[in-house]
């Protein structure tokens, strides 16, 4: 049928309809003091839908080009390649770097990682064995380190050499830190 228009157009002629002529009529008549809010309101949203659904259209016929999908397609490939490829470059690169700085590797923080975590379990099962007296820390006999924290706390707790030993001892800090209540400790 010669007379019927392709949907792109509709769309395209609702949007013009709705944001140049609807929508300036809606407020040119508040402005004038004809026209109300909920009008100018429903023009709006007339010519948002508009947009929306033009939009929706002009996208779905430039990907339903077959050209254009394939471009997108390899594009994308290209990019996630080129980021496999950086990844891998900076991994070989800095691999050796972070030894010569200093600063410890993934397996390196995995390791303290898992030795604090055994750190804890262990200092809770010693916290669950230890008889608990009849003061306030007794409400919290069921959080075993909150438990062993109250206890450093009311046995003025300084610290032992097995927290650290040498220049870079943090014992007494962590005894004082203790003293004062609080959780963490950074060494």
């Amino acid at each position: 049928m010669p007379g019927t228009k392709s949907f792109l157009a509709q769309e395209f002629t609702r949007f013009f309809e709705a944001a140049w002529l609807e929508l300036p009529a809606a407020a040119g008549k508040i402005v004038l003091g004809v026209g109300d809010r909920k009008e100018l309101r429903e023009a709006g949203w007339k010519a948002y839908d508009a947009w929306i659904r033009l939009a929706n259209e002009v996208t779905n016929a430039v990907y339903s080009d077959p050209i254009i999908g394939e471009v997108t397609a390899r594009m994308m490939e290209s990019a996630l390649r080129m980021r496999q490829v950086g990844g891998a470059m900076a991994a070989a690169s800095l691999s050796n770097l972070w030894p010569s700085i200093g600063l410890p590797t993934h397996g390196e923080i995995v390791a303290v990682r898992d030795e604090l975590l055994e750190l804890r379990q262990e200092l809770a099962a010693y916290a669950a064995g230890l008889p608990v007296p009849d003061d306030s820390a007794a409400a919290d006999a069921h959080d075993a380190p909150e438990a062993v924290r109250k206890r450093a706390q009311l046995n003025e707790y300084r610290g032992s050499n097995s927290i650290g030993s040498g220049a870079n001892s943090n014992s007494s800090a962590f005894g004082y830190l203790a003293r004062l209540g609080k959780r963490h400790v950074a060494a």
